[in-house]
């Protein structure tokens, strides 16, 4: 059951809620904007819950100096101003994770002022910090008698450049298998639930890497709950396995289209622009002039995952979003997404993976040869 007001009014006080987001950065073509990019009944299911987590794709600032490693590596700057982290108050967000691939994007200071803001928001954050210690350290929040520890790790594997943390570095909480495992072993035993947000997997695809699967289930053995992927920035499968619940991506929530400078790097201009008479791009080259990045249709729809943690029960479904061309988010009901994403569960849970990889990558090629589907151009 996807939980409206009326449904959380209703619900045992034994039953905790969570609800989940994607990536979020609240800037780019929103910059300034304060209400009128989220409709109301989607703001109604954020706000509807014990608890509401998402993850922070981007770094904080006013007066941004680009991290010198990232801009030598050619890489994409994000970023958003002061002001915009507002919105995650707006949305009454509880938990952000920061363990990602952008958070650094503006250096070190960049960090720790985010980190500052977000202190004075009220919104607790995992998975960076000064030092390891702090970056692993998990946000404990009770609700009744029970205890819920959220963690959050960036896996290093196809994520570019991002700092590590170490016991003396400042940086990211890394996702290596045993260190994962021993975080959530831990964590287990002194809390009654354990959720986990990994930054992981392949950008762009419907279905999770055999990496991601193979360390699923090896947090899950470890005694993870819940775990609430990103980094795709595409939707995948929200799977209930027999002890706990995954959502492998849940794609961008709140993350407008931005305008770019040379050479990947976000850009607020002084004074209002028209959009129009600029060059666009819905991928991510190199640009040699100022020009609007647009995302892809399908990387606008996102999802709004509620969880029920009750006992030994775990349980999690979803409404799919959409964020439109102007930044509005509002609920998207497409069958074509849901056929999709119902085709990938069932071979998640059926089959082994080297099979799905082989469906992934055969799959579409043999049924135009058969002739029962269109051209490769037909998908999203």
């Amino acid at each position: 059951m996807f939980y409206g007001l009326e449904g959380v009014l209703s619900k045992q006080i034994e039953m905790i809620t969570i609800t989940a987001v994607g990536d979020i950065m609240p800037g780019g073509i929103l910059a300034g904007v304060n209400e009128s990019y989220i409709s109301q009944d989607v703001l109604g299911a954020l706000q509807s819950t014990d608890i509401r987590v998402g993850t922070l794709e981007t770094a904080i600032g006013n007066e941004p100096k680009f991290n010198e490693e990232k801009l030598k590596r050619y890489g994409d700057v994000v970023y958003a101003q002061d002001e915009d982290l507002n919105k995650l108050k707006h949305l009454s967000f509880n938990i952000v994770s920061l363990a990602n691939n952008h958070f650094f994007d503006l250096g070190l200071e960049g960090a720790r002022h985010t980190i500052q803001l977000l202190d004075k928001l009220g919104i607790q954050h995992i998975g960076a910090g000064n030092n390891i210690k702090e970056a692993s350290a998990p946000v404990v929040k009770v609700v009744g008698d029970k205890k819920v520890a959220f963690l959050a790790f960036c896996d290093e594997e196809k994520m570019g450049w991002c700092p590590w943390a170490t016991e003396t570095e400042p940086g990211i909480n890394p996702m290596h298998d045993d260190y994962v495992v021993s975080e959530i072993k831990k964590y287990k035993k002194q809390n009654d639930y354990v959720v986990v947000m990994p930054h992981w997997g392949k950008e762009h695809t419907w279905v999770t890497t055999s990496r991601v699967f193979k360390l699923t289930k090896k947090m899950i053995k470890a005694g993870a709950d819940l775990i609430l992927g990103s980094h795709p920035h595409r939707v995948q499968p929200v799977v209930n396995y027999k002890k706990a619940s995954v959502a492998f991506s849940l794609g961008n929530f709140l993350f407008p289209d931005r305008l770019i400078v040379k050479p990947r790097s976000t850009y607020y201009p002084e004074e209002s622009i028209d959009y129009s008479s600029l060059p666009v791009t819905d991928g991510y080259p190199c640009v040699e002039c100022l020009t609007l990045k647009k995302w892809k249709p399908i990387a606008r729809v996102g999802m709004i995952v509620i969880s029920e943690l009750e006992g030994k029960k775990i349980r999690s479904s979803y409404r799919l979003t959409n964020e439109s061309e102007d930044g509005t988010i509002s609920f998207y009901d497409d069958k074509t997404v849901e056929a999709i994403l119902n085709k990938r569960k069932k071979l998640l849970k059926k089959y082994p993976y080297p099979i799905i990889l082989y469906i992934e990558k055969y799959g579409p090629v043999i049924l135009r040869k058969l002739g029962i589907r269109g051209n490769k151009n037909q998908s999203f």
